[in-house]
């Protein structure tokens, strides 16, 4: 059909590059997206398919780098299970920082130290029982009585002294201390347990108790001393009896 006696024109094969009906250089390329939304720019902000979306599992399959609810993360804590704690193994707790502290006093310090304080409570003492004997003439039951306040007064000087100040005169002279189970200084309960057998000291005044009280009081200190030499803590039967007090080097 031609237009006004001419025929339609006709496309360069050159142009289209030898393809006929393409378009020619220089025109605008159709927009596919209206005809294939599913390609090119997201529609209204939704996903597109085939690409991956970060933080979003495809298909039920875990993206890595993404957290997973329920999924215990590698090198992350899981709540529940023992945790190392670093003495040994996983869930066992730490050792009391206070027990063991400082270096458990030896036994021959600690003997030392008993003879220095019973020299310290038996000299005054003694001085004071010989003054109110000859006072009384010789009485026998201000003898009595004089045994019986030296044993007071000896079971008091050691259960004060360790309760207050943690050590007595002797301990603190050669560098000892007496700590409670707990760490500090021993309740007063705690250190009159320990030193119980110094009140055997009061019966010695009392006719064939006295002689019984001389021989218990003598076997605790061979206890004790062995006892001392035995544990690996170094604490004497005493110590335990009191609950676990111990001594140390100050």
């Amino acid at each position: 059909m031609t237009t006004g006696g001419y025929p339609p024109p006709q496309q360069d094969p050159r142009a289209t590059g030898g393809h006929p009906g393409a378009p020619s250089y220089g025109a605008t390329p159709p927009d596919y997206t209206q005809q294939f939304p599913q390609y090119g720019a997201p529609q209204n902000g939704g996903p597109q398919y085939g690409a991956p979306q970060y933080g979003t599992p495809q298909n039920g399959t875990p993206q890595f780098g993404a957290p997973q609810f329920g999924a215990p993360q590698y090198g992350a804590p899981q709540y529940g299970a023992p945790q190392d704690s670093g003495f040994g193994g996983p869930g066992f707790p730490g050792p009391d920082p206070n027990f063991g502290a400082g270096t458990p006093g030896e036994l021959l310090p600690r003997l030392g130290a008993r003879i220095i304080d019973g020299l310290i409570v038996g000299i005054p003492m003694g001085i004071l029982s010989a003054i109110m004997i000859l006072a009384s003439g010789g009485s026998g039951f201000v003898d009595f009585f004089m045994t019986v306040v030296s044993g007071v007064v000896a079971f008091g000087y050691w259960t004060y002294m360790e309760s207050a100040r943690g050590a007595t005169i002797g301990k603190k002279l050669l560098g000892l201390s007496v700590a409670g189970p707990a760490g500090g200084n021993p309740t007063l309960e705690q250190a009159a347990k320990r030193n119980a057998f110094v009140a055997l000291q009061i019966l010695t005044g009392v006719p064939l108790l006295g002689f019984l009280a001389g021989l218990l009081s003598l076997a605790a200190y061979i206890g004790i001393a062995v006892t001392i030499e035995q544990d690996g803590n170094k604490q004497g039967f005493h110590d335990k009896f009191a609950g676990g007090t111990r001594v140390r080097k100050s």
